[in-house]
């Protein structure tokens, strides 16, 4: 098996060049940004480095080449873009596929929902500081790697109460790269509405029952069943 990383893949922060240089790493809300933003991404880019700029595999946007002297500068003009260099755990870990807005396989609107989500888990839980995945995907092919995920949720079609459709979600928790999946909670669907109230309940039990140091995704491979419903 691979020796796991320890490390954060996303490149969101401030990081040394062996030129003496520094790239700064920001986190677009679940990975949107418009062309009016990217336009004035390129203007920073110039200002501050060398114009040059890199997007990463967890949707995160990166400027090379910026002098330590600019680091403060280039870091405060992303954020007025809504591009943070010290995001909350929510808006760093939180990404999403393109959703039925784009997509001709997708069941579910992804991009907004996840928005929406961010927002409302920083205001239920301010003071959360542990790293999490929350990876949103459309349809079962998962372009947003759900089965990678510390919580996974991969969009379908349910049935309410009353019989009618609307829009919900298979779960999946304690996903990484090492080979290991996690689990799927036998049963456990959920409407659109309810993530955030699920999370929070989930995020809760994790900080409660977790030993020190311990990961979240590691906290799922172990927890009871009633712990992630």
């Amino acid at each position: 098996a691979p020796t796991p990383y320890g490390g954060r893949r996303d490149h969101v922060g401030v990081y040394p060049q062996k030129d003496g240089n520094f790239y700064v790493g920001a986190a677009p809300t679940v990975g949107r940004v418009s062309g009016t933003v990217l336009d004035k991404v390129a203007d920073l880019a110039e200002k501050y480095g060398s114009g040059r700029v890199r997007l990463t595999a967890q949707q995160k946007l990166v400027i090379l080449d910026v002098k330590e002297v600019d680091v403060g500068a280039l870091s405060q003009g992303l954020a007025e873009l809504e591009l943070f260099v010290e995001p909350t755990e929510f808006r760093r870990g939180t990404m999403a596929c393109t959703g039925i807005e784009f997509c001709k396989l997708a069941f579910v609107d992804t991009k907004s929902r996840a928005r929406d989500l961010v927002n409302e888990l920083e205001t239920r839980l301010p003071d959360f500081k542990q790293p999490l995945a929350i990876h949103i995907n459309g349809c079962p092919n998962s372009c947003a790697r759900i089965q990678v995920a510390d919580i996974g949720f991969k969009g379908l079609i349910s049935t309410d109460k009353d019989g009618k459709s609307e829009e919900g979600f298979q779960v999946h928790l304690g996903g990484e790269l090492d080979g290991d999946f996690g689990r799927k909670p036998r049963g456990l669907k959920l409407s659109a509405r309810e993530l955030p109230d699920y999370i929070e309940r989930v995020v809760r039990r994790f900080e409660s029952d977790r030993t020190t140091d311990e990961k979240f995704a590691d906290w799922a491979k172990r927890a009871e069943d009633e712990a992630l419903a």
